[in-house]
């Protein structure tokens, strides 16, 4: 008798431990892919060091965020800068100086190596959040990102995040190039990409030609555009803190330094990008370069 309810007590046991293991694997693979991912970045200025703290918002913008933490875990932003200093927006993520201690930051700036830091030397993709394909038999994937923008048709229940103070997004780089015309810069083949809904679609090139350059919001005003995919935003007060520290340096050393402008335009602006005619094409605007360097020291995931 003693022993039957020992092998009860035994097997009820084990139960309660196989429910357990369950329930905490059920808890790492939810926090694996949480609705609000996290991230550090860590931004040098003028020998000072800016930990910014930003919360992603996996349900309105789900390919884009996946799209960058998987940036982020090559460690491809990390000793980038913000090449393009605009009054209500800073751009990075793109490019890096060659002279990253000396040498001056307009002749030393060059844009990183996108398609080789993300593709082995198989020829294979680093990336496992594909997109967008050149075919819709999805035989030539490429590494770009779909955009998750209302131009693209694509749209979000309550409308999403907006551009405020802080907030970190990617916007279609190319699109006035190509103007409001599916045609036209070398960009008239239809890409085929998967949509959120999982059923394939197609759009030109430009739509979907989404790499690794974001930007930081600077301006105090809201604004919305079709182009723009806004996916972050600063955690809480502290990061809007520290965020404001950032700009208030910024200020203080062009007063400091007696500057008419904190930047420096650079006429010959150009983006790589091996899947448009010619390889390259020049941004509607010149890069504003920043007079003192602004470094993306590192870009961490907090919390997945």
């Amino acid at each position: 008798m003693a022993k039957a309810i020992i092998g009860k007590a035994c097997k009820l046991f084990s139960v309660i431990i196989a429910a357990a293991v369950l329930a905490a694997c059920v808890l790492v693979f939810s926090a694996c892919e949480s609705k609000n991912p996290e991230i550090r970045i860590t931004v040098s200025f003028n020998g000072t060091e800016y930990e910014l703290e930003y919360k992603l918002y996996r349900s309105y913008a789900p390919q884009t965020v996946a799209h960058y933490i998987e940036l982020i875990d090559l460690n491809y932003f990390d000793n980038t800068v913000i090449h393009d200093y605009q009054d209500d927006r800073m751009i990075g993520g793109g490019f890096t100086y060659e002279g990253m201690e000396n040498g001056d930051v307009m002749d030393d700036l060059i844009q990183l190596d996108y398609d080789g830091a993300t593709t082995n030397s198989d020829g294979s993709l680093k990336l496992n959040n594909i997109s967008v394909w050149t075919d819709a038999d999805h035989a030539q994937a490429t590494n770009r990102l779909y955009g998750e923008t209302s131009l693209n048709g694509f749209s979000v229940e309550n409308g999403g995040l907006s551009n405020k103070l802080g907030a970190l997004g990617t916007y279609t780089y190319a699109r006035s190039m190509a103007g409001d015309s599916d045609e036209g810069f070398g960009m008239n083949t239809m890409v085929y990409t998967r949509q959120s809904n999982g059923q394939d679609g197609a759009s030109a090139y430009y739509k979907n030609s989404f790499q690794g350059m974001f930007y930081i919001y600077t301006s105090t005003s809201s604004s919305t555009g079709s182009e723009y995919c806004v996916f972050g935003e600063l955690k809480d007060k502290d990061a809007e803190s520290k965020f404001q520290e950032l700009l208030d340096a910024i200020d203080a050393y062009t007063t400091d330094n007696e500057l008419d402008s904190f930047t420096e335009e650079l006429s010959d602006s150009r983006i790589e990008d091996s899947l448009i005619s010619g390889g390259s094409y020049e941004p509607a605007d010149n890069f504003l370069v920043p007079q003192c360097k602004i470094i993306i020291e590192d870009v961490t995931v907090t919390k997945y």
